[in-house]
């Protein structure tokens, strides 16, 4: 009795496959591009021109009535752990992480670069905007520290952002991908609102951060896709 032959498979092709990210490379670097001088302009125009003043003002000083007690304590604790140099620490770990679950050094390698540079570059346009922080004089529970650096955006935020990025970019598609999607955002909500809470970010800075994120993180994604993966098969553990 012959076996009748298996009909051809068509391939898949997994969304994180160089091949994939390789023609959608335009448009990612024309979203970077495009969320890159939107904020940009709004610094500008939050900076220069009062653009929103009053309700930035409004929104961080009834915000920051909230930052006492115990909220307070945890408001300020997550800005005192996403600092940073533990920041760094954090990065580093997850990608120890990574290798020790995957076994492939160039899964923890994409992860890193991708969270270091959709993170760092936020700093130089931080120098550039040079907008200063609330005023503590004019908020009920400031900080204890207030920041002495410029406001926008928040590089706290950024990074946090592009670690959901770099986790979602990572992430098998299916179950792990949408959880890494919804703890990612529900902890950048999270974060965001910690900021405000604590006095130290406004709510343009906390918008314009995310939205640098995720405009530039997806473009280096495709581009770490492309440099160091050079798979089609999903990269992370099952």
């Amino acid at each position: 009795m012959s076996i009748p032959p298996t009909p051809p498979v068509r391939p898949t092709v997994n969304d994180n496959s160089p091949s994939l990210l390789g023609r959608r490379l335009p448009s990612l670097a024309a979203t970077a591009v495009v969320g890159v001088v939107f904020v940009a302009v709004l610094g500008l125009g939050v900076t220069r021109f009062g653009l929103l003043s009053g309700f930035d003002r409004g929104a961080s000083q009834a915000l920051n009535t909230l930052h006492s007690g115990g909220l307070g304590v945890i408001t300020s604790g997550l800005y005192a752990v996403l600092s940073p140099i533990p920041a760094v620490i954090i990065t580093a770990a997850i990608s120890i992480v990574i290798v020790a679950i995957t076994r492939r050094f160039r899964v923890a390698l994409s992860f890193a670069v991708v969270v270091a540079v959709t993170w760092l570059p936020s700093a130089v346009l931080k120098l550039l905007i040079h907008r200063p922080r609330p005023d503590a004089t004019a908020l009920s529970h400031p900080f204890a520290h207030q920041p002495v650096d410029a406001s926008f955006p928040s590089g706290h935020l950024v990074f946090v952002v592009a670690v959901v990025v770099a986790a979602v970019f990572l992430a098998r598609p299916g179950a792990w991908r949408a959880f890494a999607l919804t703890a990612g955002t529900i902890f950048t909500l999270i974060v965001a609102f910690a900021l405000m809470v604590d006095g130290v970010h406004y709510p343009t800075d906390v918008f314009a951060s995310m939205l640098w994120s995720v405009s530039v993180g997806p473009l280096v994604c495709a581009l770490c896709a492309r440099v160091i993966l050079h798979r089609s098969q999903p990269v992370a553990a099952h």
